[in-house]
């Protein structure tokens, strides 16, 4: 379900000149709401790499192919679409010694990325088991999201400004005036208005971003929940 805070920002009446700068110059009433809910996501991604030390280079980069070739199978074991296993950037570089350490030959640092597309949840758990005790994998990075996020920002969006219309409503009746149209509307502060009135900023609104989550290997099951809020300010004339 979604949730809808409202919060009254400003109520100024003014005569025919703004005695600020950025201010309207007629009598208006400020007001902010913020849509927000919280949904399951059905999209996940898992980025990591495949690390490998050695000091033949191609010793380094046969382990590399092996653990991709274990990876592909796996997936293809698991249901998730061949295509949406991408393992690229194989990168070559040398590990750094320690300095306490006694000096040892050079190994060579061999790493490849990998990203999972997950498009069934439902597949989730198959798909990121065989990871947790496979080795040569470092850096694990999971991403959720929804297909549903349009609309889902569109509906927080006209839901708050439902709300802001309504608090705005009954801030005109208890002055025994009317509410007007709407003048100015803003997914997040009116920071021009909000500076000249002096009041501190609310959290800024934006798009909410898929969650994207660093992560140690037992925590690679756990499907988190995805939040999203949209804020609204709105500027209305009084009649």
């Amino acid at each position: 379900m979604l949730k809808t805070l409202a919060t009254l920002g400003a109520l100024t009446l003014l005569p025919t000149a703004a005695p600020a700068a950025g201010l309207p110059d007629y009598p208006f009433i400020h007001v902010s709401g913020v849509g927000s809910t919280v949904v399951m996501p059905d999209l996940g991604q898992i980025d990591f790499e495949i690390a490998a030390f050695d000091a033949d280079p191609a010793a380094a980069v046969g382990v590399i192919a092996a653990r991709a070739s274990e990876i592909r199978a796996a997936m293809e074991q698991a249901g998730v679409p061949l295509e949406d296993v991408e393992i690229r950037d194989v990168r070559k570089d040398f590990r750094k010694q320690d300095p306490a350490a006694a000096p040892g030959p050079v190994l060579y640092d061999i790493r490849a990325g990998v990203r999972i597309n997950v498009r069934d949840l439902s597949r989730w758990r198959a798909a990121a088991t065989p990871l947790l005790a496979m080795p040569n994998l470092d850096g694990f990075m999971i991403v959720f999201d929804t297909s549903g996020r349009e609309k889902i920002e569109m509906a927080l969006a006209g839901d708050a400004l439902r709300i802001a219309r309504r608090k705005a409503e009954g801030i005109a009746a208890g002055l025994g005036r009317k509410l007007g149209a709407a003048s100015a509307v803003s997914t997040g502060d009116l920071k021009n208005l909000t500076r000249a009135m002096g009041l501190a900023p609310g959290e800024p609104g934006s798009r909410s971003p898929a969650q994207r989550i660093g992560t140690e290997r037992a925590e690679l099951l756990t499907v988190m929940s995805l939040k999203f809020a949209q804020p609204v300010d709105v500027i209305y004339r009084l009649k």
